[in-house]
């Protein structure tokens, strides 16, 4: 096939490994046309990642061999990755040893520093549309076979779209703080790489020092966070970080509450550091929108406004336009960074484009008079108790605002909400203020102390372990 991301062929550097070895663009190039001779067109392979060269390096060699790949956590993937092999019958698996299970049907082909490729001698060989260049896990999922299939020109229309906006230019440096298996922590490497900047490889957590020492010893200039990322910044002190190199700080993956945004904003705004909220979804490659860091306090809660080549609009009740009037509609959004579709087995992957550039982003939201949008919920996010339509989102937004983390869920006629305490909760009283709050009776309210909330290796709120556990 071709190299849709990384055409750079310098002796600027790309890559610094997760062992601090520095790789250059024209080694990187290399690594791949090597890597991709043991690949072959129209063939889908499954990479078990994680943020180390070779994981990033098969990443790269599918894409140019016209392979098409699929990148999973190398950690607890266990029945949900035999379910994946199950439905999608890949001829290829990737991974080190302990993520992949060598018996029955998977012959070791070669070995790649610390990774095996296995030829998978079950698959059925599934038929891959010519415009099907990646498959993705859908966002926030757990153990969902549900994949989002992607083009190339999806990626690298959103990377440059995200290039512009973030003004990436070759002096810029990423550091890897998401999994490279999630769309947003894709979406940070992808773009650098189409920029012609660097990438940082590293495997600690923000809660390790380590992660921080990378920071300054590679002098990284770009770090991106999840909201749960910026709370725990927040909880440690964002002033005591010692990050003189770091330049642009950008936040998405779900929303920050307005507060914390303030108060990081100040802190970038005081440091020389730029700072952007954005909203996005796996199925848009994964940018739909941003909003301008100059606005961040005079548009404080909003996702901002459209990425270059993309359209936001909010849809009506009757399927109308409803974007000028103000009103609380579905947000769709339009552009070529839409995915093709879903799969759900491997016949899906024959498929063509599904979607045609419009995706329906099951979130609800407004526009206000400058064309800013602002989400106030999902589709989905809601409970029906007692009659009344009860908001997910507007339940954590309130609680928020109190200074509590909290995830709410249920069922029908009974809402249940799980309160991040270190000491006793008084459980009654936030009851009652929930009670009022709703307008619904207290009867149908639940409220649960817990030390944290369980959450995904994106580091979103796992709604459906904490379901299970009730």
């Amino acid at each position: 096939m071709h190299q849709i991301l990384c055409t750079n062929t310098s002796e600027q550097t790309a890559i610094i490994t997760e062992t601090g070895k520095v790789v250059t663009y024209s080694t990187l190039s290399d690594d791949i046309k090597r890597t991709a001779s043991s690949l072959n067109d129209r063939e889908l392979i499954f990479i078990l990642c994680r943020n180390d060269y070779m994981s990033l390096l098969f990443y790269l060699a599918a894409l140019d061999a016209g392979a098409v790949p699929l990148l999973l956590t190398a950690e607890g993937q266990g029945p949900h990755l035999k379910k994946l092999l199950e439905l999608y019958s890949p001829q290829w698996v990737v991974g080190t040893p302990g993520t992949v299970n060598t018996q029955g049907s998977f012959d070791p082909v070669s070995q790649h520093e610390g990774y095996t490729l296995y030829r998978n001698n079950a698959s059925t060989s599934p038929q891959l549309h010519v415009n099907l260049a990646f498959l993705a896990t859908t966002s926030g999922s757990t153990g969902d076979p549900k994949l989002v299939r992607l083009s190339a020109n999806n990626l690298k229309t959103n990377a440059a779209a995200i290039v512009e906006y973030l003004d990436i230019t070759p002096d810029d440096r990423a550091i890897t703080s998401l999994p490279i298996s999630y769309s947003y922590g894709l979406s940070v490497v992808n773009s650098h790489l189409l920029a012609g900047a660097s990438i940082v490889l590293s495997g600690h957590s923000l809660m390790e020092k380590e992660f921080w020492q990378e920071i300054n010893t590679h002098n990284v200039t770009s770090f991106a966070g999840i909201p749960y990322h910026y709370e725990m910044l927040l909880r440690l002190g964002l002033p005591r970080l010692k990050i003189p190199s770091i330049t642009k700080m950008t936040q998405a993956g779900g929303r920050l509450d307005d507060v914390k945004i303030e108060k990081i904003h100040k802190f970038c705004d005081e440091n020389g550091i730029k700072f952007w909220v954005m909203y996005g979804q796996t199925e848009a490659s994964p940018r739909m929108s941003y909003l301008p860091r100059e606005d961040t306090v005079r548009k404080l809660g909003s996702i901002g406004i459209p990425i270059s080549g993309g359209k936001l609009w909010i849809k009506g009740e009757s399927e109308d336009d409803i974007t000028s009037t103000g009103q609380i509609g579905e947000l769709i959004y339009e552009g070529d960074n839409v995915c093709l579709g879903y799969a759900r087995n491997k016949e899906d992957l024959a498929q063509g484009d599904a979607n045609q550039n419009k995706l329906s982003t099951g979130d609800l939201a407004r526009c206000d008079k400058e064309g800013y949008f602002y989400i106030e919920g999902r589709l989905t996010g809601f409970l029906k108790v007692f009659g009344n339509r009860i908001s997910l989102n507007q339940i954590e937004k309130y609680l928020s605002e109190k200074g509590f983390v909290s995830a709410a869920y249920g069922q029908d006629d009974h809402l249940v909400v799980s309160v991040v305490v270190d000491k006793e909760l008084d459980e009654e009283k936030i009851k009652r203020e929930l009670a009022h709050f709703t307008g619904v009776n207290m009867t149908a309210i639940s409220v649960v102390g817990i030390k944290e909330l369980p959450r995904l290796a994106t580091g979103k709120i796992d709604y459906q372990c904490l379901a299970k556990t009730q």
